[in-house]
């Protein structure tokens, strides 16, 4: 994924699209392994601040800790 592009498009992104983008990325991060956690850390990072910009960390908080309590809800390949 292209960060540059990624920070073009969040703003963007309706909120149904930056939720499951944040599963997504939260999936990536915590199920992959090496570059692709590593990428999926940084598109996290990227996203949070999104979040945060719209006044929803709750949303990405949520989702983070859903997914990270719940990790078969993963489908990374």
């Amino acid at each position: 994924m292209k960060i540059d592009r990624l920070e073009h498009a969040l703003p963007n992104m309706s909120e149904k699209a930056l939720v499951r983008f944040v599963r997504r990325s939260v999936c990536q991060a915590l199920m992959g392994a090496g570059k692709e956690a590593d990428e999926g850390r940084e598109v996290l990072d990227l996203v949070y601040v999104e979040c945060s910009r719209r006044g929803k960390e709750k949303l990405y908080d949520t989702v983070y800790a859903t997914i990270s309590r719940n990790p078969e809800h993963c489908d990374l390949h």
